[in-house]
């Protein structure tokens, strides 16, 4: 189970977070708010990474390639690899935009190109 390279470079690629108008003579956000700024960020591109894993995971069960419970365990396998626990799973949000990300895979159950600026913006708005 692969997870397309295109979109891992797009949720890498996403905005830091929403630019803040801050007039010159303000000072910059303190260290604990960066700090926290930095954290919702980072949860919301594992969301995206997991949702995208997840939708190419099911993806391959509905071709017939894996059976559900063998895609389940190499999922949560490979989430924890890198560090993230397989609860991300059961996140209401990546239970709900991993359906939408897999209408964007093509038949090889990778991010089809010409998709990209969708998944991404999905991404965005959704998690």
């Amino acid at each position: 189970m692969r997870l397309h390279r295109s979109f891992v470079a797009l949720l890498l690629s996403l905005p830091m977070a929403a630019p803040i108008a801050v007039a010159a003579e303000d000072a910059p956000l303190a260290p604990e708010v960066q700090r926290r700024v930095a954290v919702v960020v980072l949860a919301r591109r594992i969301r995206g990474y997991a949702a995208m894993a997840k939708a190419s995971s099911d993806c391959q069960v509905e071709k017939g390639r894996l059976p559900r419970r063998q895609a389940r365990q190499a999922l949560a396998i490979s989430l924890e690899e890198l560090g993230i626990s397989r609860r991300v799973l059961v996140n209401p949000l990546v239970v709900a935009v991993s359906p939408r990300l897999q209408r964007l895979l093509d038949e090889s159950c990778a991010l089809d190109p010409t998709k990209q600026a969708e998944a991404l913006q999905l991404a965005e708005n959704e998690l």
